[in-house]
């Protein structure tokens, strides 16, 4: 059964914005306004699509030294967390297309005139940590600058990132990081006329 479906790939440099676009069809495409070359024999295995959202990792492999990848820039980092589209495109009827996939190139490496990188999908972004988190107990590190604590004459001492800890025994309270009076399960659990009391927020006080 013939098919007429072929794939397009949109790689954008993350620093200097460089782009190489490449398809798998045999003579140039025309997508979305954007011209996509056969001359980057770029093959991918391990496209998974889920909806889970855990990163879903891939593979790409390709030739060196055409349409933009060189030794030289694999070497020198111009590629490393480039991001990556993936289009499935209609070459018979280019106007119809869609997106197939988002994520960033990893893991490059140059194999003596080809590359091979793992992509990352773009849902790897979901496991960054951004902002703070809230929790009870201290998030910094003993003795760095957020902390405040001077270590310079007892560096073998460890702290359980605990508020009582950091009061009785560091006297640094006021440099605390956590959160220690959080509501307690019964708070959150109880409802009107409910003889729970709170009082499990000091657990770790």
């Amino acid at each position: 059964m013939m098919t007429t479906l072929c794939d397009c790939w949109k790689i954008e440099a993350k620093s200097s914005g460089q782009v190489v676009r490449a398809t798998n069809h045999d003579r140039a495409l025309i997508w979305q306004g954007e011209t996509y070359e056969p001359t980057l024999a770029v093959k991918m295995s391990g496209l998974v699509q889920t909806l889970r959202f855990a990163p879903e990792p891939a593979d790409l492999e390709g030739a060196l030294d055409s349409d933009g990848f060189t030794s030289e820039d694999f070497r020198a980092g111009v590629w490393d967390g480039a991001k990556v589209k993936i289009y499935r495109v209609n070459w018979a009827t280019p106007e119809y297309g869609y997106w197939l996939w988002s994520g960033y190139l990893t893991e490059i490496e140059d194999n003596g005139g080809r590359f091979s990188v793992r992509l990352a999908s773009i849902k790897s972004d979901l496991e960054r940590t951004i902002g703070r988190a809230f929790g009870r107990r201290c998030d910094a590190t003993l003795g760095d600058a957020r902390c405040g604590v001077v270590l310079a004459s007892a560096p073998q001492i460890t702290c359980n990132k605990q508020f009582a800890t950091c009061r009785d025994i560091f006297g640094n309270a006021a440099n605390f990081r956590g959160f220690p009076h959080m509501p307690g399960n019964d708070t959150i659990i109880s409802g009107p006329g409910d003889r729970r009391d709170g009082s499990s927020r000091g657990i770790e006080t």
